[in-house]
């Protein structure tokens, strides 16, 4: 989605804020970007928008080198949402969040059907709230309304600069959990800029901790408090997070997989009995050629279809159950079993392929032998 190749910043006085960084930001994810003052964080993610330009190397946006492109255009196709808000204050909520649908030129009962839509998603009732004044709204409801302008003209990625960061603590907790659900929905390429690790560890999907214009770890929350790169990582973290990161020292996601029972869609119910009571499982996963997950059909279903010679496991199979990807943790897994229909999760890579199932037996296995120590 987003591609850094060896890019580099140098200012007029000879100072270089970035040296050489090579990133890869990947479509839907939520990237947070996070280091000490300095660092070139803000750097990083003001280039992706051109509002300042690098030096050497290059960007790509869906491999299109973003150089060659209007900055004007290139921006008004990117979401930004900073700490000071930079709402308009002569302008209504409903004029601020059209702001860039209309100056795109898009039909304007489209887009303030959008603006009706954003204010509900964030809890900011149309009705009561489109015609006010941002002075009538509080620090966190206008901070709401600074996200929902970045998701109005529907960009594909979207930039935030520490934009929680002036708030009480109260208002900045539950804008994190509102922008991790509002994340779960939308599926936004959001990159993600704070000096602020707790919160880093609560909504990134991964983390980039940077150094001196440098790129020090980039990897997911867990495996980043579980394995820290140097002392510098470490100190950064911090002893205590790092201390509760080990007070169950759980095994990665592939050490406790148990074999999936797997049939292609074409599969006949006949065959797909046959192979139930061969695995001793009641259940199959449903994959295509490529062994991508496509759903999971039943013993009962198909028990209960059994009699109709034209059905395929196709035919029956339900597509809604929860799976759970390689790079979540077993305490994720430890939530999501608890929701699965069929008593166990599916586990897939980032392709969705199948790697194996983790079952409620499994889980239960771990925890006895974690709590027998």
């Amino acid at each position: 989605m987003i591609k850094f190749e060896n890019v580099s910043k140098v200012y007029e006085d000879g100072f270089q804020a970035l040296k050489d960084i090579n990133l890869e930001i990947k479509e839907g994810e939520l990237l947070v970007l996070i280091g000490p003052s300095g660092c070139g964080k803000t750097t990083t993610m003001k280039m992706i928008n051109r509002l300042i330009d690098y030096t050497s190397g290059n960007i790509y946006i869906k491999g299109e080198a973003i150089k060659k492109q209007d900055p004007v255009t290139l921006r008004r196709d990117i979401g930004y949402v900073i700490q000071q808000i930079g709402l308009f204050p002569h302008m209504t909520i409903a004029q601020n969040v059209a702001l860039v649908p209309k100056l795109k030129k898009e039909d304007p009962v489209g887009y303030m059907k959008k603006v009706d839509e954003l204010l509900e998603m964030v809890g900011l009732e149309p009705e009561i709230y489109k015609d006010r004044y941002p002075k009538e709204l509080s620090g966190g409801q206008q901070q709401r309304v600074g996200v929902i302008r970045a998701l109005a003209s529907d960009p594909s990625i979207i930039l935030m600069d520490e934009p929680f960061s002036a708030l009480d603590p109260i208002s900045r907790e539950q804008l994190q959990e509102e922008l991790v659900r509002l994340q779960e929905e939308i599926k936004k390429t959001i990159v993600f800029v704070t000096h602020d690790m707790d919160e880093a560890l609560k909504i990134a999907d991964r983390i980039c901790i940077m150094k001196s214009g440098e790129i020090v770890q980039i990897d997911t929350p867990e495996r980043i408090l579980r394995h820290p790169a140097n002392e510098f990582v470490k100190n950064f973290i911090g002893e205590d997070r790092l201390e509760n990161a080990k007070s169950m020292d759980f095994p990665p996601v592939e050490e406790i997989l148990s074999k999936a029972v797997t049939v292609k869609p074409a599969k006949g119910l006949a065959e797909s009995v046959k192979i139930l009571h061969k695995n001793r499982v009641d259940s199959l996963i449903v994959v295509d050629k490529d062994n991508i997950f496509l759903g999971i059909a039943s013993a009962w279903d198909i028990y209960k279809h059994y009699k109709n010679e034209e059905l395929t496991v196709k035919d029956i199979m339900k597509t809604h159950h929860k799976t759970m990807k390689m790079d979540n943790s077993l305490e994720d897994a430890l939530v999501l079993v608890n929701e699965a229909e069929m008593g166990y999760l599916t586990v897939v890579d980032d392709a969705d392929r199948v790697r194996g199932v983790i079952t409620n037996a499994d889980l239960v296995e771990l925890l006895v032998e974690e709590f027998a120590d």
